[in-house]
């Protein structure tokens, strides 16, 4: 193994160590039900879609690496693809900070939308198994939420500029709490602070218009592969919860 590397989630860097490999899938469902004048029953219905990704390191401050989502519930293989680097800016026992930017291409049925984004993953240790932290990957239907930085995937989305005729440009400030609750098991959830929306979007703020909350756990079998889980609830303010997210995936470090 490399070292530094650790099945310890909360310890590990947020860039790979040079030529190590990192690969990972996520299978993610949406549940929707759409509720209908007063005494009609609720429509719902389920979308399925596989996250896949690879990053590699260059060196160990440089990642860089590729993902790719599409939907299986009709299995239309088109969706976005994504292009990153990442680059480990400071690392001490405490504070841990990466920087990354993207490319997202989004193959759609009748047009193809780009936008670059760029962001920070933060971990700050407020204890040797707790952590503060922000950045990580929005899950492919929502949008609002995140997984905790990870090693070999995108840190921060935090700025997304679409490059398309009218494509909104905002900036999102994404917070969590992760817990190291044994030597294989960290769990974490986030929420966003607000959405920012500079151009053609509008802005939210956290309990003032929406409450997103997200859940997940990361398992480290041991140093070579992770199982995880997720469960994301855009907006608690909504009590009837017409729209979820849930996910479970593996990541395997070679």
């Amino acid at each position: 193994m490399s070292p530094g590397w650790t099945e310890v989630v909360i310890d590990r860097p947020l860039t790979l160590p040079a030529s190590k490999l990192a690969l990972y899938g996520t299978l993610e469902i949406a549940h929707v039900t759409l509720t209908l004048l007063a005494g009609e029953a609720p429509l719902g219905g389920q979308d399925h879609r596989l996250d896949l990704g690879l990053g590699y390191g260059v060196t160990d401050l440089l990642t860089v690496g590729a993902q790719y989502a599409f939907a299986i519930h009709d299995f239309e293989i088109k969706g976005p693809l994504t292009l990153f680097g990442a680059y480990s800016l400071l690392s001490k026992s405490k504070l841990t900070i990466g920087a990354s930017a993207d490319l997202t291409i989004d193959i759609g049925k009748s047009a193809t939308y780009e936008t670059l984004h760029a962001g920070l993953g933060v971990r700050f240790q407020l204890a040797p198994t707790i952590a503060l932290f922000t950045g990580g990957t929005p899950v492919s239907f929502g949008g609002v939420a995140s997984e905790m930085p990870m090693a070999g995937s995108v840190l921060g989305q935090h700025l997304a500029i679409g490059l398309n005729s009218n494509a909104p440009i905002t900036f999102d400030i994404p917070v969590g709490l992760g817990i190291q609750a044994s030597p294989q098991a960290f769990l974490w959830a986030n929420t966003s602070v607000a959405h920012l929306g500079f151009s053609n979007a509008s802005n939210l703020y956290l309990f003032k218009d929406y409450i997103p909350l997200n859940v997940g756990l990361n398992f480290a079998v041991d140093k070579h592969l992770d199982l995880n889980a997720f469960l994301t609830l855009p907006d608690l303010k909504e009590s009837k919860f017409d729209l979820l997210f849930a996910g479970i995936g593996v990541r395997y470090y070679n």
